[in-house]
């Protein structure tokens, strides 16, 4: 199925409605940034195009521009400092050698290509350093991760009505397989493992919104037909636990589990209703096939394993510590016998070298994993699930990063949740050393005065 966008007005409307709220409400403007973001289809955003512009402008880039018009009034008005850290400007100078050096391969001549991997690789720097200037204060957590839910809520929901409005179109397929919708992926990923570890420690109200929705984001992730994500959301329970310090850990041993049945069997009710033509044993079985049987496995690794030949290769013949550039292999990429950027470590090794992986894949996750740790310690329920949240994202991109998605991709949540939690990391650091012992309303109040 080819895929197609939403009508060009929609992406005006993101701008005439963005930019205006972005100048007048700038914290308003971001969350409605988050919650698009959040919703959001990525092949659908990523063809919602202008006839004028064409690919060189989608809704994903309309998002950007109402995230950075929200800056403005913060920086230049309330004379607030963009917080860039460290780990932040390093991506930024690889990233900028990268793009560097693969421009001048190509003779400095322009490639549309080339463009687009630097576009989707800043994704993740330029919201961090967003979401961080933007979500500076204790009661700006709460509508963060309200809207980052409703958002994936959304998603969810859009993600099963694509399913049911092509149910026909599908099985008339020799294979499930058709019905992978890989584009669906909102932040009810890691929402959905958060919430399991968050269930004990939930009021009754809050444990009903996190069984609704988490059966939503399951039946999401299911569909989603990805056996990278399957894995990483269910290795990322124990890593989470294991990394952020759990009080009654016992307890919590006898109710995850139970939490995990419960959301099944809400997940199992969803499909009943809302899916009833599709078996979703199938879906299972049908993917767990290509690890378990010896031709499909070999079919299934065999791309993969042409990848790691040709990306190491080429890494080897270039700048070890600097890797080939950005999109060095656009030339290569019509060969379908290789799996382009199914790697994510061994691509960015061979894109950005011995410090771009080095950055990726220890570096963040050290800045992120140690904020959130510190986040995880404090008595208020929001920062404590905003570090849960942000640890959990990082493991499970670190897992997917291992397996098979890279941090070069599109994807605008990443970054937003780490800005977030790091935003309120530095706050913390700014208030006291011992946190956990000061973290307050007054403390904040003292501090913004």
């Amino acid at each position: 199925m080819e895929p197609s966008g939403y009508p060009e007005y929609f992406l005006f409307f993101i701008l005439i409605t963005g930019i205006p709220l972005a100048l007048l409400r700038p914290n308003k403007a971001f969350l409605y940034v988050v919650f698009l973001v959040s919703a959001a289809d990525t092949y659908t955003f990523t063809f919602t195009r202008t006839k004028l512009l064409g690919p060189y402008f989608n809704a994903h880039d309309a998002c950007l521009i109402v995230a950075i018009s929200s800056l403005l009034p913060h920086c230049l008005i309330l004379r607030k400092k963009l917080l860039i850290p460290d780990v932040v400007k390093w991506i930024l100078l690889i990233l900028g050698i990268g793009f560097i050096q693969s421009f001048y391969i190509l003779g400095w001549k322009y490639d549309y290509f080339l463009l687009r991997s630097l576009r989707w690789a800043l994704s993740l720097p330029l919201y961090f350093v967003i979401a961080a200037t933007l979500v500076d204060e204790k009661n700006k957590v709460r509508p963060f991760l309200i809207a980052v839910l409703v958002g994936s809520v959304v998603s969810a929901i859009e993600h099963i009505y694509f399913i049911i409005s092509h149910t026909q179109d599908f099985l008339s397929t020799s294979s499930i397989r058709e019905i992978r919708t890989i584009a669906f992926r909102s932040p009810g990923i890691w929402l959905l493992p958060a919430g399991i570890i968050w269930l004990p420690k939930a009021k009754f109200t809050y444990r009903i919104l996190i069984y609704g929705s988490g059966s939503l984001f399951a039946l999401s992730v299911l569909l989603n037909q990805t056996r990278s994500i399957w894995i990483s959301s269910v290795l990322v329970l124990p890593l989470t636990m294991f990394i952020l310090p759990q009080k009654n850990i016992m307890i919590k041993a006898v109710v995850i589990p139970i939490a995990m049945i419960s959301l099944f069997t809400g997940m199992i009710f969803f499909k009943t209703y809302l899916l009833p033509e599709i078996k979703l044993g199938s879906i299972i079985e049908q993917r767990g096939q290509t690890l378990l049987e010896d031709n499909q496995r070999h079919y299934s690794t065999r791309t993969r394993q042409l990848a790691i030949k040709f990306e190491l290769g080429a890494w080897s013949e270039g700048i070890l510590i600097l890797g080939r550039g950005l999109n060095y292999m656009a030339s290569n990429t019509d060969d379908k016998n290789i799996a382009w950027n199914h790697l994510g470590h061994i691509t960015t090794l061979a894109q950005l070298g011995l410090i771009g992986f080095f950055i990726y894949s220890f570096y963040l996750p050290k800045v992120i994993i140690q904020g959130s740790r510190r986040l995880w310690k404090l008595p208020s329920p929001e920062i404590k699930f905003l570090g849960l949240l942000a640890c959990l994202t990082m493991i499970w991109c670190w897992i997917c990063f291992i397996m098979s998605d890279s941090f070069l991709t599109q994807n605008p949540m990443r970054g937003i949740i780490f800005g977030a939690a790091w935003s309120q990391f530095v706050l913390i650091k700014s208030i006291n050393k011992a946190p956990e012992k000061c973290f307050t309303d007054q403390s904040i109040r003292n501090i913004q005065n």
